[in-house]
This record gives C-alpha cells, sequence and structure tokens, in this order.
C-alpha cells in the first residue's frame, strides 16, 4: 500500500508545482521631474503643477553623475517659489533623494542648485554611485538600483551620456523593445546618449519593467570585453542572491533529504501484504518492476501535459527525467546497483532533458526561455537526476552504512546549491518575498526525489561498497 500512495502522492506534487506571480506600483525614475516634483512641493504645503519636464544626466568617468532637471511650472507656482528660494532648496533637496534613479544613493546626492526663472525650475545635483569600472567599461548601473517593480517615466524628455570620446557599448534597446513596449518605453541611442522622449500621442506615464545597465566604451572596445564588463558588475548580485536565498533554501533541503533517506529505506525495505498482493511480480512478465512502470507512466504523462499547455512548461524536464529513469530501471536494472551506474543514468536524463527542451524551444518560445543552454538546463535538473544515486547511497547496510547516507545527502544538497545557482537571477535581486515560494519548491522537490530514490534503492545492492 506505501507504493501505492506513493505514485497518488506523486501526482498530487506535480498538479501543485505552480508558480505563483506577484505585482506592485512602479516607482519613478526621476524623483525631481513632473508628478514627483509635485508631490515634494505639496508636501512642503506648495501645490504646484509641472506642464512640462526634461533631465539630462552627465555621467563623468569615475562613475558619478551630474542631473540637470528642468519643470516648466504654472504662472502661481512659478512666482511663489522665484521669491522663496529656501522653499525651492527644500522642496529639490527632498525631491532629488528621496525617489528616483538617485535616490538610491539618498545620502551622497549632493544638490548644488536650485532656482526658477522665466516660469521654470532649474535643479541640479550630484549622484556619486551612478555606475563601476569594470575591464575598463564604464557600466551605469541605475537600472539595477534595487527596484524589482519597475520604473515609471516621469518626464517629457531625459537622457542619460557617458563621458567624453566613449559611446554605447551594448543594446539596451534589445532587452527593451519586444511586442508589449510602447514607443515611450524605447530608447533611441545615438553615438554615447541614452534618450528617452514621450511621444504627444502618450496620454499616462510609460513603464519600464526590464532591468538592464548601459556600458560606456571607447569605440575600439570589443563586444567580448564588452560582455565581460557586465558580468563583472553583476557578480555582486548573483553571489548576495546565491547566499540570502539557495543556501539558506540548502539548508531547508538538507532536512528534507535526511527525511526523504529514511522514507526511503522504509519503504523499500518494509513491503506490505497489500503491496504483494496488488503488485505480485508473478503476474507481470519476469523484467517488469511495478514502481519503474508506474514513475514512467506518470512521467510521460507530465511531458504530454506540460506540452499541452495543461501543466506548467517548467514540468516538462521533470517528466523526461522520471520517463527515462522508470525506462532504464525496466530495461537494464543492474544500472542501479551500484552508486556509479545510477550516476550514469542520471547523466543520460540530464542529457535527454537537454536535448528535448532545446529541440522544443526552437519551436515554442517558452521552452526557449527554459533553455538558454545545455549547461542550464543539466544543472537546473542536477536534483533530480541524481536522486538514483542517493536512493541507493541510503539504502546501504552494514559497515559503513552512516557514510553512505551521510555522503549521498551532501552530494545532494551540492546539487540542489547548483541548480539554485543557475535558477536565481544573474542581474537582478528578486522581490524578498521569493524566499517564501523558493522554500515551498525546495520541499517539493525532495517529495519528487522521493519515487526516484525509492526505485533505484529497491534495485541496488545494499550490502555492496560504494563505487
Amino acid at each position: 500500500m506505501k507504493h501505492a500512495a506513493l505514485l497518488v502522492g506523486l501526482v498530487a506534487v506535480v498538479w501543485l508545482a505552480a508558480p505563483t506571480v506577484a505585482s506592485s506600483p512602479p516607482e519613478p525614475i526621476c524623483g525631481a521631474c513632473g508628478s514627483s516634483f509635485e508631490d515634494a512641493a505639496g508636501q512642503q504645503g506648495v501645490p504646484i503643477t509641472v506642464t512640462h519636464s526634461t533631465a539630462e544626466i552627465q555621467v563623468d568617468p569615475n562613475g558619478s553623475a551630474t542631473w540637470v532637471v528642468t519643470n516648466r511650472l504654472n504662472e502661481s507656482a512659478a512666482s511663489r517659489l522665484a521669491a522663496n528660494p529656501e522653499r525651492l532648496t527644500l522642496i529639490a533637496r527632498e525631491a532629488a533623494a528621496a525617489d528616483g534613479l538617485a535616490g538610491e544613493s539618498a545620502g551622497s546626492v549632493t544638490l548644488q542648485s536650485a532656482a526658477v526663472e522665466n516660469g521654470t525650475a532649474r535643479i541640479q545635483f550630484t549622484d556619486p554611485d551612478a555606475g563601476s569600472r569594470h575591464a575598463g567599461v564604464l557600466v551605469v548601473d541605475y537600472f539595477h538600483s534595487g527596484n524589482s517593480w519597475g520604473w515609471l517615466l516621469n518626464f517629457d524628455r531625459l537622457s542619460i551620456s557617458g563621458p567624453e570620446r566613449t559611446v554605447v557599448g551594448n543594446d539596451p534597446r534589445s532587452i527593451i523593445d519586444d511586442e508589449h513596449a510602447s514607443a515611450a518605453e524605447v530608447p533611441m541611442v545615438s553615438e554615447g546618449t541614452v534618450t528617452w522622449q514621450r511621444t504627444a500621442s502618450d496620454d499616462s506615464e510609460a513603464t519600464l519593467h526590464d532591468q538592464f545597465y548601459i556600458a560606456y566604451a571607447e569605440p575600439e572596445t570589443g563586444s567580448n570585453r564588452v560582455d565581460a564588463a557586465l558580468t563583472m558588475a553583476s557578480l555582486p548580485i548573483w553571489l548576495s542572491n546565491v547566499r540570502d536565498i539557495v543556501l539558506p533554501s540548502a539548508v531547508i533541503y538538507g532536512l528534507v533529504l535526511i527525511g526523504v533517506a529514511v522514507g526511503t529505506r522504509w519503504i523499500a525495505e518494509t513491503p506490505t501484504d497489500v503491496d504483494r498482493l496488488l503488485f505480485d511480480v508473478d503476474r507481470l512478465t519476469t523484467e517488469v518492476d511495478w514502481l519503474a512502470a508506474g514513475i514512467a507512466g506518470i512521467g510521460f504523462v507530465g511531458v504530454l501535459l506540460a506540452v499541452l499547455g495543461v501543466l506548467p512548461a517548467t514540468l516538462l524536464g521533470v517528466g523526461v527525467i522520471y520517463v527515462e529513469s522508470g525506462v532504464a530501471a525496466l530495461v537494464r536494472p543492474d544500472w542501479f546497483r551500484s552508486v556509479r551506474g545510477a550516476l550514469a543514468v542520471g547523466l543520460a536524463t540530464l542529457l535527454a532533458v537537454g536535448g528535448i527542451l532545446l529541440w522544443l524551444g526552437a519551436v515554442d518560445g517558452q521552452f526557449m526561455r527554459l533553455a538558454p543552454t545545455l549547461a542550464h538546463v543539466m544543472a537546473t535538473h542536477l536534483p533530480l537526476a541524481v536522486a538514483p544515486a542517493f536512493g541507493v547511497g541510503v539504502s546501504r547496510r552494514g559497515n559503513g552504512a552512516r557514510w553512505s547516507a551521510t555522503a549521498a545527502v551532501v552530494g545532494a544538497v551540492a546539487a540542489f546549491i547548483v541548480a539554485g545557482g543557475a535558477v536565481v537571477p544573474f542581474d537582478f535581486r528578486p522581490f524578498l518575498f521569493v524566499l517564501f515560494p523558493f522554500f515551498i519548491v525546495t520541499v517539493l522537490l525532495g517529495l519528487l526525489v522521493l519515487p526516484l530514490s525509492v526505485l533505484a534503492a529497491g534495485l541496488s545492492e545494499p550490502s555492496e561498497p560504494m563505487t
């Protein structure tokens, strides 16, 4: 009965493994522009209306930036602020530091000047932390400044220019420009300047939801060098994601694996009378193992439903591993008698997952996003691929059994860390509450590992040394 319950539980886990999505309002790009400037003035008791707003950002070779913002004001507000420069300075300082791209450096932003002339407020301030140099390339990380909700284009025109004799070395347009992007969201790139221009037909403020860098390099700089600079700029972000998301989840996964190890030995070593009655191997052909057939069957159904869109596309790889592992157990059960053989089966399933996803990616874009490279696919599916080897390791009895089980858990946790490193974002910080779904996925992964572990444990030779 335990084996039957295991397969029923597996079906439930597959249906529960669906992604969670959340959203939140975007933040303004320019804290001293448009509606943000109106809000800052309102907080100081000065109601104003901004009819036109522009911002010019000049990035210096050391990574600092000088902002020049102009806001065309309604007549009464312009007169009131022109007559009270102290109030204007207070509003401008609060607006520049409180919101926007420069707001991430709120403690360091320095207001240089604020004045009203001919009905237009002109505000100039500096931000010392707009970018950094990597491999000789100046990487502006304003759009990697921690805002994962999106950026509101709260201006009529904004331009970002690099140091003299530099050009934009990467292509931010390619990241932003898709079928959903409006004309206002896609910038114009000319030599060393990136410009966003609000069109006359835009009734509302556009929003950027993409994360990207702007790289300034000398005209002769090669694309490989620019790519290396962007990777170096992103590396600290990826390491912090691994530290804050993957490693805590790995601890939980290790605890889950201990439970999986106990469950594996209990299920594999103590068959019930109901199991013998329902799944008597004498009723089947001598090479058929009912659990292997059940795993392969569930995997096939999972693959089919994922391809048809009934299940999330992310579960297709899980189904392929189940099919390959089940078929291998039916055809060559001797491969599961040692850790080495079980690892070989796992490697074969990884190659199968990579090949199938890459092939489907050429046909359907949803699978292309899951399989950017073969190495990425193999890394993300590694925890399931090593599950049979884990089952062989924890099923060993006699001398060295404790060391064998410990090595199996440590190896499986290491595989999880590799997969987590491939899954977490490389160049931006995700929402903080993603930790909770990640922990849930960790537990679900342990439940998906259990059937493969039990299958391998039932076919292994636990009294033999690990090889």
